[in-house]
């Protein structure tokens, strides 16, 4: 069964597909959190299972890997900073410190499930034609959203996360299938790098044709969205594969084009203009310190009312529906106030908290999930959760990725292993661009995604260009 490998890759086709496109149901939950176990949980799971038995079945060829090593390290500090949290600081309830540590294993397992299911160029190139159509499925169910009133499944709070049907209002921002807007939002930051490049450098008319297509639209998903590090992000990640590839001129277009969008987007062009002032606002008042400014939650940004009562807990079944009420009783938010909230919630709350959290053991960290659900930066929360040894570990990691690749990007005949790795080298630049504002690490879709695209990417640097 195992001696041909062609399980991992069905197994992979098929996780590509479904990550992005099944809705985050819950199955059931979790005490003293809204975090649900989900069907992904037990599909990933199992995935484990077998990839586990593979690895019994050889001898554990997971340990020839270079990589190995750097993920064992970060593994080891995770693990200690845990044993900490539980046994000294006490830093969170047992259940929530175990979820989140299995979590971390369950979203990196998924770059040693990829490994053996990418064995040359030719398996690369057929796992972008499941992304191409991942993605083309999550602009329609996008679209269906803001058009045609599909029904949004969320986990913006602890109510949404029960597994309700809610309908989009007409202020609301897309999430499609991702259960956010800012998850949404860091998937087609990264999807568009490596689909608009494929387009340049494809020679194909009828797949350049069908590429830009999805492309296009889920260029305005991205800006309908309004997420302003993820316009960044794609901006800055696409820029930096295209300089990497000689391809100058095309930065140009794709800049007029962002520049474009925040003009054209009235919901992106006002959050952006809101911003400099409250970046400001909030730079002042914590340089006077003389107050300390009342946080009001983020406001609910779908319009809804129940027709159940509520509990406690996500639950497993038929979702319940959720109806629409008019959107004339319920007024657009002021822009301004948003943004401004969105910046006390981070610099006054959330980013104070972790660096706190930093304090109290810069070493080893409180433990992952202690600091609770959001920071809304990665950074901050790995040096609080993990500590030092944990922020060195991880960043480690990438550190291999990057130096690999820069030593190959300035050459004049590259590849086309290459060629593809600098495309992927984009889309880490985008993901580690969105982590310093969005929980990109942490959430379910956009972590199992980078996880296999950092796989198909390590195939890629080491062991295809190593068999030249």
């Amino acid at each position: 069964m195992f001696k041909n490998i062609n399980i991992f890759k069905s197994i992979l086709a098929i996780l590509i597909l479904f990550i992005p496109l099944y809705p985050k149901f819950p199955l059931f939950g979790v005490s003293d959190t809204y975090v649900a176990i989900r069907l992904d949980d037990i599909v990933i799971g199992l995935t484990v299972l077998v990839w586990f038995i593979y690895q019994i079945k050889n001898k554990f060829p997971i340990f020839k890997t270079k990589i190995s090593l750097l993920f064992i390290a970060y593994f080891l500090a995770v693990i200690t900073s845990f044993i900490t949290a539980f046994f000294i600081y006490q830093t969170d309830l047992t259940n929530i410190l175990v979820l989140n540590l299995f979590r971390r294993f369950e979203y990196m397992s998924l770059f040693f499930i990829a490994l053996p299911a990418v064995k040359n160029i030719k398996d690369t190139k057929v796992f972008y034609i499941f992304l191409l159509i991942a993605t083309f499925f999550v602009c329609v169910y996008g679209y269906g959203q803001k058009y045609f009133k599909f029904p949004v499944i969320s986990t913006m709070n602890s109510e949404f996360s029960k597994g309700q049907l809610l309908q989009m209002n007409t202020w609301t921002r897309i999430s499609s299938t991702f259960a956010g807007h800012y998850d949404l939002a860091a998937f087609m930051s990264v999807a568009l790098i490596i689909i608009g490049i494929a387009i340049i450098i494809c020679k194909n008319k009828l797949f350049k044709i069908i590429n830009l297509i999805i492309w296009i639209a889920s260029f305005n998903i991205l800006t309908l969205t309004a997420s302003r590090v993820s316009i960044f992000a794609f901006w800055g990640g696409i820029s930096l594969s295209l300089f990497l590839l000689r391809k100058y001129l095309w930065i140009i277009p794709i800049s007029l084009l962002v520049v474009f969008s925040m003009f054209s987007s009235k919901d992106l062009n006002q959050r952006l203009l809101a911003t400099i002032p409250a970046l400001k606002n909030q730079f002042a008042t914590s340089i006077s310190n003389k107050t300390t400014p009342t946080l009001i939650p983020t406001p609910t940004i779908i319009s809804v009312v129940s027709t159940k009562p509520t509990n406690t807990k996500p639950t497993t079944p038929t979702p319940t529906v959720i109806r629409h009420q008019e959107t004339e009783k319920y007024p657009e938010i002021d822009t301004d106030v948003g943004v401004a909230r969105s910046g006390e919630i981070r610099f006054n709350v959330e980013w104070p908290r972790a660096i706190n959290a930093f304090k109290k053991n810069p070493i080893i960290g409180t433990g992952l999930g202690s600091i609770t659900l959001a920071t809304d930066n990665d950074y901050l929360r790995n040096l609080g959760e993990s500590g030092i040894i944990g922020f060195i570990t991880f960043a480690s990691i990438i550190i291999f990725f990057i130096k690999k690749t820069l030593s190959f990007s300035f050459t004049k005949n590259k590849t086309e292993e290459q060629k593809l790795a600098i495309i992927l080298f984009g889309g880490l630049s985008a993901f580690l661009a969105n982590a310093i504002f969005i929980d990109v690490f942490e959430a379910s879709k956009t972590a199992y995604l980078f996880w296999i695209m950092m796989a198909i990417y390590y195939q890629l640097i080491t062991q295809f260009h190593d068999q030249k």
